[in-house]
């Protein structure tokens, strides 16, 4: 199979507006200290994009806040807009203080209550951490902070984009090169994926974040897995089949920008049925259907086609029911007319019956 083209990876989702950063969302002071962000990060010469990953971060951390800690009294007595209760941490990135004052290794309790001196450690720190560039953003985040919760800082890459490029004066993120690593673009090829034994490939190289009967509101089960990819990586079918299905499902009422968690749906998805021979589980399977889901743009694919493995259907992106950028991708096993969650089945035992296990 040879490569594919890499021009539809260049289509983007329309740009949303930016927030100014007079419109009310931030505070005076929360503004100034994701100014004071962007400006060490551009006086540092870090790319855009990390000033993104700053500015997400201490979203997360402090809600942009310069905190102070009960647990580190002398912190009381230093500028501050509000208490933290998280260990010994303080400031806008929630950094643990070292000794005397706490039994951190981030800086003096000074260094850290003072905002362009923690974002400057910040920014040290981010610098280090191998091609975190190419990372998705709360990966980037987590390499530096450590969290107890890896994937509570990609929610904030939108609003972070948005303020950013307000802060530098322009209409848009993508104006200055600030947004998420983007798939190869113009008449590069993407390099064909290597098929396994049985026929079958990963849809993405990625590893496994909620997985199948995960729970989810009103009592439903998740119906498949969630691949946590970055934006634009390619969607590849994982088996030579029939496209049957290219829709756009969201209950924000469209496809062609980020969803978010309170929203419901595919967003932009494919569905592809495979004929098939095989025993699994003590039952005959003859067919199966592969759902991936939330990409980013109208899919690459149209009904009836016919793909090989490997072949790409679409990029990943955050569409429909989505916090941040993944692939949701299911597997039915002889679903008949009705592909619903009453035939999906595990993906990842599936994966490994079929030797392409799913994860990195």
């Amino acid at each position: 199979m040879g490569g594919v083209s890499a021009q539809a990876a260049c289509q983007r989702p329309p740009v949303l507006p930016s927030t100014s950063p007079d419109d009310g969302t931030w505070t005076t002071a929360q503004r100034q200290h994701a100014t004071t962000i962007v400006t060490i990060g551009s006086q540092r010469g870090v790319p855009p994009r990390g000033w993104v990953i700053a500015v997400a971060t201490a979203m997360q951390e402090s809600g942009l806040r310069n905190l102070a800690n009960s647990a580190v009294p002398r912190s009381l007595t230093l500028p501050h807009d509000g208490l933290g209760h998280d260990h010994d941490s303080v400031g806008v990135f929630q950094q643990r203080v070292s000794p005397p004052d706490g039994q951190g290794n981030w800086g003096s309790l000074e260094e850290l209550m003072d905002p362009p001196t923690a974002t400057d450690k910040f920014y040290t720190a981010l610098l280090k951490v191998a091609d975190w560039q190419k990372m998705r953003l709360t990966d980037a985040a987590q390499a530096v902070q450590k969290s107890g919760t890896p994937e509570a800082y990609q929610k904030w890459e939108r609003p972070a984009e948005q303020l950013v490029a307000a802060i530098a004066g322009f209409g848009s993120i993508s104006e200055i090169g600030g947004g998420a690593p983007q798939a190869p673009c113009g008449t590069a090829a993407i390099p064909p994926a290597t098929v396994g034994p049985d026929g079958w490939v990963q849809p993405v190289h990625a590893f496994v974040g909620d997985r199948f009967g995960a729970p989810r509101p009103n009592g439903r089960r998740h119906a498949g897995v969630d691949l946590i990819a970055a934006r634009n990586l390619p969607i590849r079918a994982a088996a030579a089949g029939v496209v049957t299905k290219v829709n756009c499902q969201s209950s924000t009422g469209t496809c062609d920008s980020d969803g978010n968690s309170k929203a419901s749906g595919c967003g932009w998805y494919t569905e592809v049925t495979h004929a098939l021979n095989v025993t699994y589980q003590g039952q005959t399977i003859t067919s199966a259907v592969t759902r991936s889901c939330h990409m980013v743009t109208q899919p690459s694919v149209h009904i009836g086609q016919i793909v090989a493995a490997g072949d790409v259907l679409g990029f990943v992106g955050s569409s429909g029911g989505s916090s941040g950028p993944h692939l949701h991708w299911e597997v039915h096993l002889n679903p008949g007319s009705s592909v619903d969650s009453s035939n999906a089945t595990d993906p990842e035992p599936w994966m490994v019956f079929v030797r392409s296990p799913l994860g990195q």
